[in-house]
């Protein structure tokens, strides 16, 4: 399948002079800003394409006659271990100079093309295998994002810059939740996942056609910046020179710990809508995606845009709201659970689900500042493995395997055991701010020993 695409290409922008950044001319900022909206859109099928089974599960749990342990592990496990298997092997391919455009392209294709083949399943296993390949077409595409649009922006921009194209996440869950609710409710889950997989394969077609690949390093703003530019002899030694960098360990150490909590709960919020609160597909699909799609976007925006202006001061500043938001989102989660309709459940959800978005686009800039030049999508893909192998892959499992547990407490009422479940799973929020604080004080001795703001 590769053979039909060529992976490597000159480069379209200019290389870096030796004593500063390419200077960035009005077309090239077009062009740059372009480039950053289509990967945001690309990025919102790609959560699309993986979130859509949220909606569906009640169904394809009813079709299949799953227990939740395996209903998480479909919506979890299957799309998660290949996710995290193969994301830091694609990376190391990446940061070895194919060219990121073409490989984008050819990621998008497969996951739609595989998306659409859930939708033709006829049992557990046929459904898990399609969803893995889902997740090994997805493993590689935001490395990929992630280091291309650090060589479409220079360090100060990239938290505004990753806050943008992580819109694409909450533009994506919406979609995927009030889409497929309607249209699972119109038809039936099968035709929701058939029709998800139509849009990527467009954009599939129409993204190399504008994008152009940068040079790499290009945007550095010192030769400092531009550290070990050559890749690492190997793939081991690549991953011990990230593993030395102790306040990148314990971002991604705090990340995945709160993709843990959020992934267990979002997983099953539809679920727990429909189970506690007799809610149908429809009504949770487009009330919960409509506030998931919002909220998070406006929580994005805003962590970006926050980060930004407080890595002025230095990075390690980047991390203090993201911190404050995961402290209070997981008081107002467990609040949302209790209320007693699901009206009241979704307003609760509004402080929560913004507040929790906060931390993504600082988080992801931040590894990318921490990772040399070279190693940028072996950086992002470190960063996406530990969030997905402990958030998706075991987030959505855990919660079914202690809503079942919760469940027979409870004299097997599900309802009361899922919702038990998800409330024990918010301890996780703490850990994860205690991990980022620990970063920032690494980063701020850094900096004072440098005699930086860095």
């Amino acid at each position: 399948m590769t053979n039909q695409v060529p992976l490597t290409a000159p480069d379209a922008f200019p290389a870096v002079a030796a004593d500063g950044p390419a200077a960035v001319d009005g077309s090239m900022k077009r062009r740059r800003t372009a480039m950053l909206l289509m990967l945001a859109f690309i990025y919102s099928l790609n959560y699309l394409d993986r979130q859509i089974v949220i909606i569906l599960q009640e169904p394809i749990k009813a079709d299949f006659r799953l227990a939740d342990w395996e209903l998480g592990l479909l919506t979890g496990g299957a799309f998660g271990l290949f996710y995290t298997a193969m994301g830091i092997p694609i990376a190391h391919v990446i940061d070895r100079g194919v060219n990121r455009v073409r490989l984008i392209a050819l990621f998008t294709a497969s996951w739609s093309v595989m998306t659409a083949l859930c939708g033709l399943t006829r049992s557990f296993t046929q459904f898990f295998g399609a969803r893995m390949g889902v997740g090994l077409a997805e493993a590689g595409f935001a490395p990929a994002a992630h280091s291309l649009i650090s060589d479409l922006y220079p360090p100060r921009e990239r938290p505004a810059a990753a806050g943008l194209f992580a819109i694409g996440v909450p533009v994506g869950v919406m979609a995927g939740l009030s889409i497929g609710g309607v249209v699972a409710q119109a038809t039936d889950w099968r035709t929701a996942l058939l029709l998800a997989g139509l849009p990527g394969i467009v954009m599939a077609i129409i993204f190399p056609l504008v994008a152009r690949e940068p040079a790499r390093g290009g945007t550095e703003e010192t030769h400092h910046d531009r550290r070990e530019d050559q890749p690492p002899a190997n793939f081991l030694q690549g991953l011990r020179i990230l593993g030395r960098r102790r306040a990148f360990v314990h971002v991604i150490a705090g990340s995945a710990a709160i993709a843990f909590a959020q992934t267990g709960i979002s997983a099953w919020m539809p679920s727990f809508l429909i189970r506690n609160h007799g809610m149908n597909l429809a009504q949770v699909g487009l009330s919960l995606g409509l506030l998931s799609g919002l909220c998070g976007a406006l929580g994005t925006w805003a962590g970006g845009w926050q980060g930004t202006r407080l890595s002025r001061s230095g990075l390690h500043m980047a991390l203090w709201l993201p911190i404050a938001g995961v402290l209070l989102c997981g008081p107002l989660y467990i609040v949302a659970l209790l209320m007693g309709s699901g009206q009241s459940a979704l307003l609760m959800l509004i402080p929560a689900i913004i507040l929790g978005a906060l931390w993504t686009a600082p988080s992801i800039a931040l590894t990318q500042s921490l990772a040399p030049v070279a190693m940028r999508a072996r950086a992002s893909a470190v960063y996406i493995v530990a969030a997905n192998l402990i958030g998706v892959s075991m987030g959505p499992l855990m919660t079914g395997l202690l809503s079942d547990w919760f469940a027979q407490l409870r004299g097997d009422n599900a309802a009361m055991g899922l919702r038990d479940a998800m409330m024990s799973i918010t301890v996780l929020f703490p850990l994860g701010a205690w991990h980022w604080a620990l970063a920032a004080r690494l980063l701020r001795r850094e900096a004072a020993a440098a005699g930086t703001g860095a």
